[in-house]
């Protein structure tokens, strides 16, 4: 019998199984490559939502059928595009929550949290599968989807990831007071048309703390989700911990899902760029502990993935250093392939995301 290679659930994890690759958490490694699974290791992987997955070693006479992997990334992309839909028709009649309560959100973002509760896949989905041009509806439910995730990672009870899911859905609310000239501009905005852009927070704001026995820390996630931890960012300047907890976790959702959606200042030529970007902001405008949760769990599912880079070789990641996430160590052709020696190459994307897109 042959060695193969499978994820397994946390939960049907066994003491004794061996892992592929080397597990980090908070900068620091849990377990190494080829390491038997301990009781301990169990009990730290469900406790701190690590991953969701371990992929481990298992006796198989073939290699498992790509399209397996291929089919759930479809299945959960499609789950994205009816939740936008369905996102959509609930900013359009978002008037009668005022009225009937918060039963229609609460339904809304159940249905969210169910479908996204394998981080692994969802994570693939929205940082290396993401498609360019998000409208505002798929943007929330990517934002949701993200701060959902991360919520979950940093320990958030069950109530608070609750509340912290509402007020992401609900973070760009505000833009759709703005005019359709002004959101859907493709030219730089003027500085008029900036400043009434700038405006959506307090706009979603206002309407948001309006709505009966809604907490009130959703309408001030929504607030301050533009806000910046050295004072750089609006409407009210504010900083460090005068900054509400659930607006730190939707600023690097939105970051994030606007960088890797092509809707950031400037376009980034792979994923691992993206998640620099978040690294760099981290050291004065994002929160450090929140980024350094974000970007360790993120490195963990790069381990293993097979991409392509700009010169049309095929690698697989082997470890990515937080300090250097746009330079991993590869395996290509046998060899370690070090990108912090080769200048001229970088990650384009991820192999099976061009398998989908191709089809």
């Amino acid at each position: 019998m042959l060695l193969d290679k499978k994820f397994m659930p946390i939960d049907k994890l066994e003491v004794g199984m061996i892992i592929t690759s080397d597990i980090n958490f908070q900068g620091r490694l849990l377990l190494a490559k080829n390491s038997p699974i301990t009781e301990g290791t169990i009990k730290i992987l469900k406790q701190n939502y690590i991953v969701d997955k371990v992929e481990i070693y298992f006796e198989n006479d073939s290699k498992e059928d790509i399209s397996f992997k291929m089919a759930t990334l479809e299945s959960l992309e499609t789950a994205f595009t009816e939740f936008s839909s369905n996102l959509e028709h609930i900013f359009s009649t978002i008037n009668n929550i005022k009225v009937n309560g918060i039963d229609e959100l609460r339904s809304f973002s159940k249905k969210i949290q169910d479908e996204f509760v394998t981080t692994k896949t969802v994570v693939r989905d929205m940082i290396f599968y993401n498609c360019a041009d998000h409208d505002i509806y798929r943007h929330s439910v990517n934002v949701s989807a993200i701060s959902f995730i991360l919520g979950k990672w940093l320990g958030f009870n069950e109530t608070e990831i609750n509340l912290l899911t509402y007020s992401a859905m609900l973070h760009d609310y505000g833009k759709l007071k703005m005019g359709s000239n002004i959101l859907n501009k493709k030219e730089p905005l003027t500085y008029n048309e900036n400043k009434i852009l700038r405006s959506h927070p307090i706009k979603g704001y206002d309407f948001i703390k309006s709505i009966p026995y809604l907490d009130t820390s959703v309408s001030l996630g929504v607030l301050m989700h533009h806000e910046r931890m050295d004072g750089s960012g609006y409407p009210l300047g504010i900083s460090g911990n005068k900054i509400h907890k659930f607006s730190k976790v939707i600023a690097i959702a939105d970051l994030f899902d606007n960088i890797v959606s092509n809707n950031y200042s400037k376009k980034v030529s792979s994923p691992f760029e993206a998640l620099k970007i978040i690294h760099d902001d981290s050291l004065t405008k994002l929160d450090t502990t929140y980024c350094n949760m974000f970007l360790n769990h993120v490195i963990n599912y790069c381990a293993g993935e097979d991409v392509m880079l700009n010169d049309g070789s095929s690698c697989k990641i082997i470890k990515v250093d937080i300090d250097d996430l746009s330079n991993p160590l590869l395996l290509h052709n046998g060899k370690l392939l070090d990108l912090k020696e080769e200048k001229n190459l970088y990650v384009k994307n991820f192999i099976s995301d061009d398998l989908l897109k191709a089809k």
